[in-house]
């Protein structure tokens, strides 16, 4: 299976966020636990809008080649838009002390700890591949 799909990736990110934000209730608090939660929320459906923006611009472009220069400006103008979004959220998350800024930030942390994790189990696995000369190519010195 393999776990780098995008299903996957939204999938592993909703879990790692789970994971995190029970930690950080148990560990230091409801406070601590909503900054988790919300900065999670944020970044999760962050990297989904990258995610669909991304499928949306490329099938545009397969469509039609002409007008690719015209996709990728229009992809960029949309992700200065999430950026800037992205920005004001947190701006006025902590502006406010809406959240716990620790747990904000290990919540905005929910991707970047679940690729990071991902790529942690596919080294594993090539590493595994390359131990066992049963799996891969027959000649065992590759």
């Amino acid at each position: 299976m393999d776990l780098l799909t995008p299903r996957h990736l939204k999938i592993a990110n909703w879990v790692v966020l789970t994971i995190l934000v029970a930690a950080g209730y148990l560990g230091w608090g409801r406070e601590f636990a909503l900054g988790v939660l919300v900065g999670g929320l944020v970044v999760v459906i962050n990297f989904h809008l990258l995610h669909r923006f991304l499928k949306g611009t490329l099938e545009r472009v397969q469509i039609d080649r002409e007008s690719k220069g015209q996709a990728q400006a229009f992809f960029a103008v949309k992700q200065l838009l999430r950026f800037a979004a992205l920005v004001v959220i947190v701006y006025f998350l902590l502006r406010h002390g809406w959240v716990n800024v620790i747990g904000l930030v290990v919540g905005l942390s929910t991707v970047v700890l679940t690729l990071t994790l991902l790529g942690i189990n596919e080294v594993i696995k090539q590493k595994n591949k390359e131990a066992n000369p049963s799996h891969g190519t027959s000649n065992p010195l590759s």
